[in-house]
């Protein structure tokens, strides 16, 4: 997949519109159905989206997002998309919508199809949306995806952003197709916990990315392109760190080597409890036994395919 961080002319293409935050279900049928029609058509699939969220800049509020650029540009790449223009936003955010459309809609792309969510909106003030742009059949065919629900749920990045947020991952896994997950660089941790009998790999939270409620989950660890069952906890680790550093550390199932300063994935699956804060380094010992007998008791659980 070509990205491009600069417009260029790129005429007669089914053109995909959106911020395309974690790539969820509803994106992806959006995505793929940009894919059918350019395919169907022989023209190129393009996807227009913007590095930083358009809400938060408007707003002036730091952003927290499901997954990074790096993240997310793979997922598009995966479902087949031929390029991706990933643009500031600050260019554009006091564009009306009437001149977004003809001088960067138009201007260089004329596309034959565009593509949008049913509650797409662009330019100054929200003004555009997919009344405007199902007006302008006469200059390109304009498809609106309709809404996506699970569960009864509509799927969005907000409704799964506050799943993440409560630790519901069962859900928010469904709606995004696939496990939520961050990766990072392994650094060095206290190593209290390989006294427990359970060595982990202690990696620092990307502070742009949704955290998830204090407390210990089943998931996966990849490195290196393999998968291992993983015991993971985030939170500020009460019993044995005084000073309440916030901390993801992850036990790897299976796993002996060193992490040190290599890029781990984290996958997170399902919520096993609560943080707690214990008595005694045994009680301590005593519950991640539990919890470690209940993450493999239902390996079913850790699977990327849902």
């Amino acid at each position: 997949m070509q990205v491009r961080y600069e417009l260029n002319e790129n005429k007669n293409v089914a053109l995909a519109l959106g911020f395309f935050d974690g790539v969820h279900l509803a994106h992806q049928t959006l995505i793929k159905k940009t894919v059918e029609l350019a395919k169907k058509n022989n023209v190129k699939s393009v996807l227009l989206t913007f590095l930083k969220s358009p809400s938060s800049i408007i707003l002036n509020k730091t952003p927290l997002y499901i997954t990074s650029t790096e993240k997310k540009l793979e997922l598009i790449e995966d479902l087949g998309i031929d390029e991706t223009y990933l643009l500031d936003f600050n260019r554009y955010k006091t564009m009306r919508a009437d001149n977004y459309l003809r001088e960067v809609i138009l201007k260089y792309f004329y596309p034959k199809y565009v593509i949008t969510g049913f509650n797409h909106t662009f330019g100054l003030n929200k003004e555009g949306d997919s009344k405007l742009l199902s007006v302008m059949k006469s200059v390109f065919e304009y498809v609106e995806i309709p809404p996506v629900t699970v569960s009864n749920i509509l799927v969005s990045s907000t409704n799964i952003k506050n799943m993440i947020k409560e630790g519901e991952f069962i859900l928010a896994n469904k709606m995004l197709n696939r496990n939520f997950s961050i990766k990072g660089k392994v650094i060095n941790g206290n190593k209290i916990a390989r006294t427990l009998g359970y060595k982990t790999a202690n990696i620092i939270w990307n502070s742009e990315i949704q955290k998830p409620q204090y407390g210990v989950y089943a998931g996966l660890a990849i490195y290196k392109g393999v998968s291992y069952q993983a015991l993971i906890n985030f939170g500020i680790r009460p019993s044995v760190d005084k000073d309440l550093c916030e901390t993801l550390e992850v036990h790897l199932i299976g796993f002996s080597g060193e992490l040190y300063g290599d890029e781990l994935e984290v996958e997170f699956c399902s919520k096993i409890r609560n943080e707690i804060k214990f008595d005694s380094i045994n009680d301590l010992k005593e519950q991640i036994d539990k919890d470690y007998k209940k993450l493999i008791s239902y390996p079913l659980y850790y699977s990327t395919t849902l």
